[in-house]
């Protein structure tokens, strides 16, 4: 039975034969007494050894037992003695970087040891690289991770193809600084400056890695039981969510809550508490197998059911007797019931009877066309009309014991023009390709009077009575654009907040009377308000044109439309819109 010793090499530990230590031994002093008169003896006894130890670990990692006298011979011929004559044959070149001749990161001097050619050849070629989207950058930052540091006789000798020969090592030089560095210092200046910077905090963060480490993992564990408390409401919701049946749903968040519960505990057994104190048994890791299935199972059913979608029609008419329409908007929320919000439009229509037209589209998913019907059967959305009034749910509900399956409902509201409205929520323009439409949005603010014209909706009250609201600014801004810029809707804002003279969609038709079309930019500006008086000026700027119309335009039509309606408009002293918008109506619908 042969006796196994314990040795340090170059800062490794190794397990090897009694008889082979003492092999070994003889082997270094010996090659100290060759070193004996050596000016970097010391330097060259630990390149050395390094050297050993390389081969050493290599043997120690291949096989998992303790290095016997023949390995070691093996390694003793072939890393030789100072006096044995050169018999290596050269060996391939290895890449590493070098930290002697370094800009930034050693790269470009590395390789240029690598493959034999001026390092400022190199530098050039990775320059050039960035042009093409970066990739110098990246090529850069690559190799700068993978490649290992010249930093000895051992890696100099393996990355000029020598083999790494004790004759070898102690005959060679350590690295060092090559000729006109420091002029190529100079010439990439600025890449010298970001290498200097990110030496120093690369230097900075290994030094206190293990602070960094700590406050990472405990960011991380912060983060998990966050996590957790988030996957509580979520799963909450889940539950209310309706996509599976109650027992289902629960089953599906207690596996959830089972495998977040689990990662958890393998963080902390990694990086916070001590193995022999906490042990998390393979059965537990086994059962995660169970949800992760039911989730994917949940998961490929959920794909399943939503394979088709579908959107089905219900249209209403209801007659208005009088000139005026009231919009209301029920907000209660129906507790008991899955409910979500109804998306509403209004437009105008131009039709002679004077109708208010409902038109409800709803729309879901399901397995096929019939699923689909079924699960559009399962909404109920409720709206009463009455004495000129319509009032409307805020919310739509599904039928007890129905399932959540995509389903949307949209309401489309089209009044009459010429009739006076009310509404309780703000109506907001939202202008498509064809027409404008407006949307009712809940915007926690107080809806408003309206005066309904054309295609237009337009406020009426005391606070417009001289400035437009927004949304007439919206409708002027978006026909100002389409008269004297050759651009689509949503270029507009930028349009109107830069000059003509320096926009290139600017219609070129209109180049005499640039002045006149930049004098109405301005007053359409963003940042600035726009009055009553700003826009009778615009109409006898746009009426001054020296282009000629067969027929006037939108945008000289909608000023003239917004100029009769102010007129009317009720002012300050008025203490009731719509008896004003009563009493007015006449003359309104007569222009």
């Amino acid at each position: 039975m042969n006796k196994v010793v314990s040795i340090e090499i170059a800062h490794q530990v190794f397990w090897m034969d009694e008889e082979a230590y003492k092999v070994l031994q003889t082997y270094l002093e010996k090659i100290q007494q060759q070193l004996a008169t050596e000016e970097y003896a010391d330097d060259i006894y630990k390149d050395i050894e390094l050297r050993i130890a390389e081969l050493l670990f290599a043997l120690s990692s291949n096989e998992q037992r303790a290095i016997s006298i023949e390995q070691l011979n093996d390694i003793i011929e072939q890393v030789g003695f100072i006096d044995s004559e050169e018999t290596s044959e050269p060996t391939q070149r290895k890449s590493y970087r070098d930290p002697q001749n370094k800009i930034m990161g050693g790269v470009c001097a590395g390789l240029a040891t690598r493959f034999g050619v001026p390092a400022f050849i190199l530098r050039l070629v990775f320059l050039s690289l960035i042009m093409f989207f970066g990739l110098g950058v990246a090529l850069y930052i690559i190799f700068w991770i993978a490649l290992d540091t010249n930093s000895d006789r051992n890696t100099a000798l393996a990355a000029q193809g020598k083999a790494q020969t004790a004759r070898h090592i102690a005959t060679s030089k350590a690295p060092k600084e090559g000729p006109f560095m420091q002029l190529q210092r100079i010439i990439f200046l600025p890449f010298s400056i970001i290498g200097a910077l990110v030496r120093v905090i690369g230097s900075h963060f290994v030094k206190r890695k293990n602070v960094y480490f700590f406050l990472i993992k405990s960011v991380v564990a912060l983060g998990l039981l966050f996590a957790l408390i988030i996957a509580g409401t979520i799963i909450y919701s889940f539950n209310h969510s309706q996509l599976f049946s109650l027992p289902v749903s629960w089953a599906l968040s207690i596996s959830a809550m089972y495998l977040i519960v689990l990662a958890l505990a393998f963080f902390l057994k990694k990086f916070y508490l001590e193995r022999p104190n906490f042990k998390i048994k393979s059965s537990l890791k086994q059962g995660a197998l169970v949800p992760v299935g039911m989730i994917a199972a949940a998961i490929a059913f959920q794909i399943y059911v939503h394979q088709e979608h579908e959107t089905e029609s219900v249209e209403k008419s209801f007659s208005i007797d009088g000139n005026h329409l009231a919009l209301t908007f029920n907000e209660k929320y129906p507790t008991d019931h899955y409910a979500r919000r109804v998306s509403y439009q209004v437009k105008t229509h131009d039709l002679p009877n004077k109708k208010v037209n409902l038109r409800i589209q709803y729309s879901s998913s399901g397995v096929d066309a019939e699923n689909v019907s079924e699960n559009i059967q399962s909404m109920d959305y409720y709206f009463t009309y009455e004495n000129d009034a319509l009032t409307l749910n805020k919310f739509w509900v599904l039928k007890e014991g129905a399932l959540n399956r995509e389903q949307h409902l949209d309401v489309i509201i089209e009044v009459p023009q010429d009739i006076v409205m009310t509404s309780s929520w703000p109506l907001l323009v939202d202008r498509d390709s064809d027409s404008y439409s407006y949307l009712a949005r809940d915007t926690h603010e107080a809806g408003g009077d309206y005066f309904v014209r054309g295609d237009y909706i337009h406020e009426f009250s005391k606070d417009f009575k001289n400035k437009l609201s927004e949304n007439e600014r919206d409708v002027l801004n978006g026909k100002f654009c389409e008269e004297f810029f050759i651009s689509d809707y949503w270029s507009c804002y930028s349009n109107i907040r830069h000059s003509v003279s320096d926009n290139y969609r600017f219609d070129r038709a209109f180049q005499q009377d640039m002045e006149a079309i930049e004098q109405m930019r301005e007053f359409l500006l963003p940042d600035r308000s726009l009055f009553v008086s700003n826009l009778s000026k615009m109409h006898e700027l746009v009426n001054g044109l020296s282009v000629e119309y067969a027929v006037k335009s939108d945008f000289q039509i909608f000023i003239e439309q917004l100029l009769k309606v102010k007129a009317l408009t009720p002012s300050k002293d008025s203490t009731n819109s719509v008896n004003d918008l009563q009493e007015n109506h006449g003359a309104l619908v007569e222009y």
